[in-house]
């Protein structure tokens, strides 16, 4: 399949969302503490920099409301085709939350690093109007 936007390869291996663990919310403290090791503390690629940072002609996709795409997509990825829901009501009750921090810290988090530069751009911009 096709990604939605970008280059490279759909799911190369170490793409973010893709390990068995990241597949849907940690239900137990192992699993917590492989989420957490694998998820978040794993460099960026360039890939992901890369579209973060954008660069002229960059794609878009036919996303939601900010119409961003997923760069790394296909089978095997948490949210490809129907997500499994966790067993456990502590997970269920929280799952919205769970999302969000997956999909802008594990699985996405190119949109995080976009939304920094965002607002960095926007402080480096207003410090010299902030200072007169």
């Amino acid at each position: 399949p096709k990604q939605a936007f970008g280059y490279g390869e759909v799911a190369p291996k170490g793409a973010p969302g893709f390990e068995g663990v990241q597949l849907k919310p940690p239900e137990t403290i192992g699993d917590t503490i492989k989420y957490i090791s694998k998820g978040m503390t794993t460099i960026p690629t360039k890939k992901e920099i890369i579209e973060a940072i954008g660069y002229p002609g960059q794609k878009h996709s036919a996303g939601g409301i900010s119409t961003v795409g997923r760069i790394y997509y296909g089978p095997g990825r948490y949210d490809y085709g129907r997500p499994p829901m966790p067993a456990g009501w502590f997970a269920n009750w929280f799952y919205g939350f769970w999302e969000f921090g997956h999909i802008m810290f594990v699985a996405d988090r190119w949109i995080a690093m976009r939304y920094l530069r965002h607002f960095l751009g926007t402080a480096v911009c207003f410090f010299p109007m902030w200072l007169q």
